[in-house]
């Protein structure tokens, strides 16, 4: 069998990843990114496996998922390790068993106690957001989490190829409104398109009739008319982004972009996965 790639030659050192996961098969869109994210970035990626509380603990390892995918995608040989390569990947992952009332509140009451960079988190087709903010101590938890969260929806593609690991993030569609520094919110996007190690595209869209105050010269701005979550749509489905981010106040955890209706209707029409990016 030919060698495996020295993909990294240092332990990781990037950031925080965080993502829930029931390890049922439509989680697997959100888990392809969480993994391919760590990698890219030299991450720390937790996975979060949440139990009813009654329930009986782990009966298989929980990397597991993880090693099956970095073998798909070339990296590990059959008979590897995760735990022995971990240095030569660059990326470290650790699964911890949460024992909970409900999936929602294991995963809240975890990011409120523990930083995080980025959380990969799967919207059902149903439940919508509300799967995660169903409760006040959820919306407690989640105010005060300023880490950037990546919602994907179950059944839908993202922008990382299941079968080789690949991150295919071309272009990016990010709405300002002025209220929030756009310069800031553009700055913080382009150093996550450097570690991911891509060359993106990138669009802002603004509904009015002129430019946000600071606005990037060098990013070019569509301007739109009318009411605001149409005016979304109709520039996402014009310039086809693979994921669209909405740039948040850090005050406001990551809620902020899903206290109005705009953002709610952005994040559940689930065509495109969304980023919640605190400026």
């Amino acid at each position: 069998m030919n060698a495996m790639p020295d993909i990294r030659a240092e332990a990781a050192t990037g950031p925080s990843i965080i993502h829930p996961t029931d390890f049922g098969p439509t989680a697997a869109t959100a888990l392809v990114h969480a993994v391919a994210l760590a990698l890219k970035t030299r991450g720390r990626l937790t996975l979060l496996h949440i139990r009813g509380t009654s329930d009986a603990g782990p009966t298989r390892n929980g990397l597991t998922p993880v090693t099956d995918l970095l073998v798909r995608w070339g990296l590990l040989a059959e008979e590897e390790r995760f735990d022995d390569t971990q240095i030569r990947l660059g990326f470290s992952v650790s699964c911890v068993d949460v024992p909970a009332r409900s999936v929602s509140a294991g995963v809240v009451e975890h990011l409120a106690d523990h930083l995080f960079d980025l959380a990969v988190l799967t919207t059902r087709a149903r439940a919508g957001l509300a799967y995660w903010f169903t409760s006040s101590t959820s919306r407690r938890a989640l105010r005060h989490a300023n880490g950037m969260t990546l919602f994907l929806r179950e059944g839908k593609r993202g922008f990382v190829d299941p079968d080789t690991g690949e991150v295919l993030l071309k272009r990016v569609l990010m709405p300002v409104d002025g209220a929030i520094p756009v310069a800031d919110a553009v700055n913080k996007a382009k150093r996550l398109h450097e570690k991911l190690g891509i060359n993106v595209e990138m669009r802002l869209l603004h509904v009015g009739s002129e430019a946000p105050q600071g606005c990037p010269k060098n990013v070019p701005l569509l301007l739109a008319q009318g009411a605001v979550a149409p005016a979304i749509f109709k520039a996402a489905q014009d310039f086809r982004p693979d994921l669209i981010i909405m740039p948040t106040e850090g005050k406001r955890g990551i809620l902020g972009p899903m206290r109005s209706s705009v953002s709610r209707k952005v994040l559940e029409d689930a065509r495109w996965p969304v980023l919640s990016m605190p400026a």
